[in-house]
């Protein structure tokens, strides 16, 4: 066992909390509107644990910053619950970040009674959607959903959502959900930052592409205009799987 396996849980939630306020800061964005993710030029995806320093931000900054990073999943439980379960159960759906020991910062979309290409469970007796509220209540939030440094798949950590705190405000496609259980505690959590992003910064998304264990793309701001709340980039590769990733 090296190193790094011996840290415990509470240094690691120290670790995520605290030392992590020192290193550079770079804006929570969320970028990329539902239906939109790709690939940038040559898929260069890496694994979070496996990250070898090449695609703009340092190996430091990726795990200071990976593990308060969280996967989306439907439950697997809806046929026990609903009449008509629709095509989600079980589907790995979105990313987030942990930003306090039980808030999850993620994509408003994520939570839309009628996604693109699925459908939702329909209230028992009705052939109407499950409310957005419903909808995540529905869900659970893993973390460790990763490979570690030798390739070997980590121990995967579950946390049920128990309410939709925030949902589209303003317009805005973002969402905060309060998770069970604090795992804040044992993996950190994220601050968010109040500055905006400028040309050249240098954008990092710790994301789970299509569904699969945490991984990390990287690269710059490469376009800005006043009055629009999007950030341009030519060189991050984003899928399925990405959105609400920060």
């Amino acid at each position: 066992m090296d190193r790094k396996e011996q840290v415990s849980k509470q240094d690691i939630a120290e670790f995520h909390s605290l030392e992590t306020e020192e290193l550079p800061r770079f804006p929570v964005a969320f970028v990329k509107p539902v239906g939109v993710e790709s690939v940038c030029g040559a898929e260069d995806f890496q694994h979070v644990e496996r990250y070898d320093g090449t695609l703009g931000v340092t190996k430091e900054f990726v795990d200071a910053h990976q593990t308060p990073v969280g996967q989306i999943q439907w439950n697997d439980d809806l046929a026990s619950k609903f009449t008509h379960p629709g095509n989600v159960s079980g589907e790995r759906w979105g990313s987030g970040t942990l930003i306090s020991e039980e808030l999850f910062l993620t994509a408003g979309h994520c939570f839309d009674q009628n996604p693109d290409g699925w459908t939702v469970p329909r209230i028992n007796g009705t052939n109407n959607p499950i409310s957005s509220q419903e909808i995540a209540k529905n869900m659970r939030v893993n973390f460790n959903y990763q490979v570690d440094s030798s390739n070997t798949p980590k121990s995967e950590q579950s946390f049920a959502v128990l309410e939709l705190i925030e949902y589209r405000l303003g317009g805005l496609d973002f969402a905060i959900v309060r998770l069970d259980g604090r795992p804040g505690q044992i993996f950190g959590h994220t601050k968010v930052v109040k500055t905006d992003a400028k040309l050249n910064d240098m954008l990092c998304i710790i994301q789970h592409p299509n569904g699969e264990m945490k991984q990390v793309e990287a690269g710059p701001v490469t376009f800005l205009q006043d009055g629009d709340e999007r950030i341009g980039y030519n060189s991050l590769d984003t899928l399925p799987g990405t959105s609400g990733a920060g």
